[in-house]
């Protein structure tokens, strides 16, 4: 015998209950058996909304983000539970250029061949590449690209963390590391730079102060972690090259760096 669909209680087409079972008179005489089908039917509607309301599946293995930490990337300030932060590391990193190297970053900074877009795609897109997402990018960047997705460092890496915030607990101090990555070699904190040409990849200079700065702020919200080494990856046309240094020698390089910075500060008398 064919069952009888009420339109106007009937699920949408993809509803677990599309018959209207308690109208039926057969199971409305038994008013248990009619509550425990309705609660079956809440119950079912709410499991198959569980995968919509989660969103897409997160990496187990990454960070937790710190918590009240903000980055606002077009004055490139961060804010921490509420208040400003100072000082970013990039600033402070900068502070020892003399004014010619400074004018010449600027210089060279915009434009479609200025070191601005071709960082920010690099990085975009070797970020997606470390979560295994999909990315677009014009063709002419594949000269940076691939030897960047072919390094040996990443092979079987697992990533931690990429593009993350992060703020010193003590001094008033934020900024962002580009990756970690854990593999058999142990646990590894990058920075990653890029060049304009094949020549600079071998004059680019190690981000040493940067890097301590993210061992010593990382360590300071997950003490558990140990960074193994510290990487600055320099990818340049046709060439990808890593550098690696000991991650206290970064730290100590970072306070001595932070220090002068800091002494340079004006004081007030109150």
């Amino acid at each position: 015998m064919q069952q009888q669909v009420d339109p106007s209680s009937a699920a949408d087409a993809n509803g677990l209950f599309a018959v209207n079972f308690c109208d039926d008179a057969r199971i409305n005489q038994h008013a248990s058996v009619c509550e425990w089908l309705q609660f079956g039917h809440v119950l079912g509607l709410l499991c198959r909304q569980s995968v919509p309301i989660v969103g897409r599946a997160r990496n187990p293995l990454l960070l937790d983000p710190i918590k009240d930490l903000d980055f606002f990337e077009q004055n490139h300030r961060y804010r921490w539970r509420g208040n400003w932060v100072l000082d970013n590391v990039s600033k402070v990193c900068s502070d020892e250029l003399t004014p010619y190297a400074k004018q010449r970053i600027e210089e060279t900074r915009f434009g479609p061949d200025g070191w601005e877009l071709r960082g920010r795609t690099i990085h975009r897109c070797w970020e997606a590449n470390l979560l295994n997402q999909p990315f677009v990018h014009e063709d002419r960047w594949d000269a940076w690209l691939d030897p960047l997705f072919d390094e040996p460092l990443f092979k079987g890496s697992e990533t931690l963390a990429t593009e993350f915030r992060l703020v010193d607990r003590y001094n008033n101090v934020a900024g962002s590391l580009d990756f970690l990555v854990s593999s058999d070699a142990g646990i590894t904190l990058g920075d990653l730079k890029t060049v304009g040409s094949r020549k600079a990849v071998s004059g680019r200079k190690p981000a040493t102060r940067q890097l301590g700065a993210y061992v010593k702020m990382l360590g300071q919200h997950y003490p558990k972690i140990r960074i193994d080494r510290c990487v600055t990856v320099v990818s340049g046309p046709e060439r990808c090259r890593v550098i690696t240094e000991d991650p206290q020698e970064c730290v100590e390089a970072w306070e001595e760096a932070f220090g002068i910075y800091r002494a340079k500060r004006p004081t007030f008398d109150f």
